[in-house]
Order: C-alpha cells, then structure tokens, then sequence
C-alpha cells in the first residue's frame, strides 16, 4: 500500500484535484467552480496516496481573525492567524487519517510562517455534527456550530511524507 503525502498543490495538479472533488459528489457546483483556477489569497495542500489526489486543503497564513468579532469567544494571541478556508476528503477514503494529515500539515506550515492560531468556519449548509466531531478530533476549540480554532502546537501530529516546494 502507497504512502499518503501531504503536499502544496502543483498547477499541473489542479485538473486530478477537481475531478476528486467532482467524483466525491458531495461538493457544490460554485466551489468545484472556484478550485478550477488558482487563488492568490489561499495555498492549496493535496493528499496524495500513490498517484491519486484524495483530499485536499486551503488556507491563508495572514489573516486577523479577531478583526471580524466572529472569534470574541477564543483567547486570540496576536496576529498573523492561519485562516483555514476549506478541508476535503473524498469520499471514498474518509475516516482513513487523511483530512487529520491535512490539519497537521497546515498547522506545522502555519507555525512556521509564525502564525500564532488557526481559526476556521464550519460549513452548515447541511448537518454538520460529523465535521463538528472531525474538527474536536483534531484539537481544535469549536464555538457553538461554526467557529473552530486553536494554537497550532495543539494541532500537530505527524506529516508523513510532507515536501515543500523548490
């Protein structure tokens, strides 16, 4: 069996990300529409397992959460915050470790670009007791239904096989 990898999204990529997305079936049409194309707000990490994309995520490494009020609850450290944006696992391969490597990648990333938390929303456009209990695992606070954060030392785990780019 492949080793999963974390890594930062390479444009040639992009094509194989979106068509996990699309053949997962539970993504909207406007997000697999905005993932066509590179954002300059957000770096991409993929979950890779031999030559398949299996999960994916995005996230900015230069926000203020504590600007918005949206995170009055959490004991915010002084910026710059991670802001994690979107986290993807297809759904074949959920509940295998591959979005937990994607938070432990993002975190160690986001500590070493100095970022002192990672804060992130909740998609509630539909139940979202599973991504509630998927973000708790992890070792983030959440706040009511939305809101989840958390220093990055308390996020990291392993990263196996995680590269930077050249």
């Amino acid at each position: 069996m492949d080793t999963l990898r974390i890594e930062f999204l390479e444009e040639a990529d992009r094509p194989a990300m979106c068509r996990m997305l699309e053949e997962s079936g539970d993504v909207a049409l406007d997000v697999l529409l905005r993932h066509r194309r590179p954002s300059s707000l957000y770096t991409t990490f993929v979950a890779v397992r031999g030559d398949a994309i299996e999960g994916m995520l995005t996230g900015s490494f230069d926000s203020n959460v504590a600007e918005s009020g949206a995170f009055e609850s959490y004991e915010l450290p002084v910026a710059p915050h991670a802001f994690l944006d979107r986290i993807h696992v297809h759904s074949a391969v959920r509940h295998a470790g591959v979005g937990s490597a994607l938070i432990s990648a993002y975190a160690a990333e986001a500590a070493e670009r100095g970022c002192t938390f990672v804060a992130g929303t909740i998609d509630v456009s539909s139940d979202p007791t599973a991504r509630i209990m998927f973000f708790k695992q992890c070792g983030f606070r959440v706040v009511g239904q939305e809101n989840f954060g958390a220093r990055p030392a308390d996020l990291l785990g392993g990263t196996p096989g995680r590269r930077r780019p050249v």
